[in-house]
């Protein structure tokens, strides 16, 4: 019997596993199993108490409708909390600066490449999981100084790189 651990943060984006352990035993491996399970529930209670914020999810209600033909490059858009899991079924995941992509150009891709305001972290997302722009009075406080963060750093990073040339 193995029991193995998951993790989807490798450069691949898929499912990975490692730290697999192996025993003939079903209640040492039931055992390991529990234990990993409490250490991911406190990992998420851990991660989800840096946004002490409303934790209600964005909608299409507070989205400017999306247009798959459009460029939503450079825009902030709302990505839909239902196809994710559920820890990660909150606003703070929610809202992404689009960078780039042929999903986000309007293109014929789904790619949607951005940062997610909260974390700062970039990623990946599909074009059809975009419920549109977020509607400016819609935006939170959190996510509007989170924002103006990000697109300083960009600011910066243009000018160090127009710097070496």
């Amino acid at each position: 019997m193995f029991v193995s651990y998951c993790d989807y943060h490798n450069p691949f984006g898929v499912p990975w596993a490692t730290e697999s352990v192996g025993c003939d035993d079903y209640l040492e491996a039931m055992g390991i199993f529990i234990q990993r399970v409490q250490s991911q529930i406190e990992q998420t209670k851990s991660e989800l108490s840096k946004f002490a914020f409303d934790n209600t999810v964005f909608t299409k209600d507070h989205c400017i409708p999306d247009k798959r033909s459009s460029s939503i490059v450079g825009k902030v858009v709302v990505i839909n909390a239902e196809p994710k899991r559920y820890e990660y079924q909150h606003p703070a995941f929610q809202l992404v600066l689009a960078d780039g992509g042929n999903g986000a150009t309007g293109g014929r891709g789904n790619a949607v490449f951005g940062t997610c305001l909260a974390t700062g972290e970039k990623s990946r997302w599909e074009r059809y999981d975009v419920l549109g722009e977020i509607k400016p009075e819609c935006m939170p406080d959190w996510a509007k100084e989170a924002l103006a963060k990000i697109k300083e750093q960009q600011k910066e990073k243009k000018e160090k790189n127009r710097e070496e040339r």
